[in-house]
């Protein structure tokens, strides 16, 4: 009896929020190519779609435009059952129970993701007999919060390279921007996914940019999080210590949804150690982040180096690369005008020189910070030769199985070669067992603190904005002439290796239709407050169009009676209160899911 009276509770919440305001309905367009999870969760709610409705649309969109002219080929592994999962939560909601914000709502995954029963290639194409015994961390999240797994994106072979078009698995990936344009990796698939509406949430993976550079060239809104604040276990690993996932959609609303479900402590997530406890110092939700009015009265800081206008540097300790790269003309016209919003939404903007990027580049190593990075190869050989292990399978049991079955003349060879030699002879380990890991990630922690938080503080910047991208997504057969001029990734410093969180929006487009997007980066643990800078812009500019290759399909759009209910920053308080509510009940009903006090049918969908 009481777990039906919580189920009521959750399912009336936004009754509860607008009981003092006049509800009505009124007549509603749902389009599948700008819907959003509210749009969805208000259909599903007027009885006119189902999940299993829904996910054939993403079916027919998947068999239309990836597997057929264009040939985008984001999705390349379909979940065979994702028909009947579908159906099952549709069949839960129906008796009035809903697991989650994200119930019925089909998400593809990364590549680099395990999915139970689903093959784990990571891009090789020797890891198609690979089968994953479990979910990765991040898919029981999903699936927690009611998700449909639809799929798995396509990707860069071992997540390598920001290109995208180097899948040994499955081939290249398409920009549905501009075929001939690159997508950007290695999130690729996830992002194109997203940008042509294969699905309404894609996961992606960054150790330098792999999140942030396939969103800004697709229009798609993503947020590359704090380190360690989503746990990355049941993913293969680049950089242990750097690894992160994180979620990619058409707006920033969904994010904020995603990051209700995917922020969680987790027993196994590497970084613990290194992290305050996730659920003591996550948001009641991120929904509440969700203001039109968050930009007034706040200071951005527009970093030198990402505009071209830094100071020269020299470098010995980075020859490799480029450092104060120019801007290209048109990314900063359009960045002119995204400012001009900024300052008319309240911000006042100021250039600034983030005082850890001089010094990181000209005074390396941070003190504390070990020289070597032999510790990056011991635990990455780690990591891999765990993950082998884990799918039993009969073939690839280890790195010296798959070294064994690798032709000398793959590309990567040679660093397979180095991880085997380095497992047999015992020097892999995990991150816990090397001092050196530790001395790193407590030196970068106080480096952070010391030159980028409190140069912040200091000069009451509350976060960082600039073009995700300082050029545009280039032509496949001029990449290489591109990224010399222009290097790869503006804030790899602070994103990557400082961990501090960035999430980038759409910005607008050149004369070719070809995607510029923003990038704000703030304060470590931040994600709450970029998402809020995020979503106010958004909503001010409502810039992002979907790609003119993947139009509408039969049934996408529709007119239906939907219930009006008032946005949640037009009453904070009450929406505030509702919200939470909202989140303890499904937080709540989740405890009990893992504790056997849930019913069976929602076992087993949430494994």
């Amino acid at each position: 009896m009481k777990q039906h009276f919580q189920q009521a509770i959750l399912l009336t919440a936004p009754s509860l929020i607008v009981s003092f305001f006049p509800i009505v309905s009124e007549a509603a367009v749902f389009n599948l190519t700008n819907a959003t999870i509210a749009d969805l969760n208000a259909a599903f709610q007027a009885d006119a779609l189902t999940s299993t409705e829904l996910t054939q649309l993403y079916l027919n969109r998947i068999a239309a435009y990836d597997q057929s002219k264009p040939g985008l080929n984001a999705v390349p592994i379909v979940n065979p059952n994702v028909l009947n999962e579908a159906a099952k939560l549709d069949a839960l909601r129906a008796k009035g129970i809903i697991l989650g914000p994200l119930h019925g709502i089909p998400v593809v995954v990364k590549d680099s993701y395990d999915v139970k029963n689903l093959p784990t290639t990571n891009g090789l194409e020797a890891f198609k007999s690979l089968i994953a015994p479990e979910d990765a961390f991040t898919v029981k999240q999903l699936r927690k919060a009611g998700a449909v797994i639809l799929g798995k994106a396509n990707m860069a072979t071992l997540a390598g390279g920001l290109e995208g078009t180097t899948s040994e698995s499955y081939g290249a990936v398409f920009n549905p921007y501009g075929l001939e344009r690159v997508p950007g990796g290695s999130s690729s698939g996830s992002a194109v996914a997203a940008a042509a509406s294969l699905a309404l949430l894609t996961m992606g993976g960054e150790t330098g940019g792999s999140i942030r550079v396939p969103s800004a060239n697709n229009a798609v809104v993503a947020l590359k999080p704090s380190l360690g604040l989503i746990s990355t276990d049941g993913t293969w690993s680049s950089v242990p210590e750097r690894d992160v996932v994180g979620p990619m959609a058409k707006s920033v609303l969904d994010i904020a949804y995603a990051m209700d479900a995917l922020v969680a402590y987790d027993s196994n997530n590497v970084l613990n150690p290194y992290i305050p406890n996730v659920d003591l110092i996550r948001p009641k939700t991120y929904i509440s982040f969700l203001d039109r009015t968050a930009l007034q009265g706040k200071v951005l800081g527009i970093p030198r180096p990402y505009i071209g206008k830094g100071d020269p540097i020299t470098s010995q300790s980075f020859p490799d690369e480029l450092l104060n790269p120019p801007l290209d003309p048109v990314i900063s016209n359009i960045f002119e005008s995204a400012k001009q919003i900024l300052e008319a939404q309240g911000a006042t903007l100021i250039e600034a020189d983030i005082p850890a990027y001089t010094t990181w580049y000209t005074g390396f190593p941070p003190e504390g910070y070990p020289v070597s990075d032999e510790r990056l190869l011991l635990t990455d050989a780690y990591y891999v030769d765990k993950k082998l292990k884990q799918y039993k399978n009969e073939q690839i049991r280890s790195l010296t199985d798959l070294l064994a079955i690798t032709s000398e003349e793959k590309p990567y060879y040679e660093s397979l070669k180095l991880f085997a030699e380095i497992t047999a002879s015992g020097q892999a380990k995990p991150i816990e067992e090397l001092l050196e890991v530790d001395q790193a990630l407590k030196a970068l922690a106080k480096f952070r603190q010391n030159q980028y938080e409190d140069f912040m503080s200091a000069n009451g910047i509350d976060a960082f904005v600039f073009p995700t991208l300082n050029y545009l997504a280039p032509q496949r057969e001029k990449e290489d002439e591109v990224y010399a001029v222009y290097g790869e990734l503006p804030a790899y410093l602070e994103a990557n290796v400082l961990g501090v969180p960035a999430i980038t929006v759409p910005m607008g487009y050149s004369l070719e239709g070809i995607p510029v997007s923003l990038e704000f980066m703030g304060n470590y643990l931040g994600e709450g407050e970029i998402i809020s800078y995020a979503y106010a812009y958004e909503q001010a500019t409502k810039l992002r169009r979907s790609p003119e290759l993947t139009p509408s399909l039969s049934g996408e759009i529709f007119n239906y009676e939907a219930v009006a209910v008032p946005e949640p920053n037009t009453m904070p308080g009450l929406s505030l209160f509702g919200l939470s509510i909202m989140g303890w009940l499904y937080r709540k009903n989740l405890r009990q899911a893992e504790t056997g006090r849930q019913s069976i049918e929602i076992r087993e969908i949430v494994g």
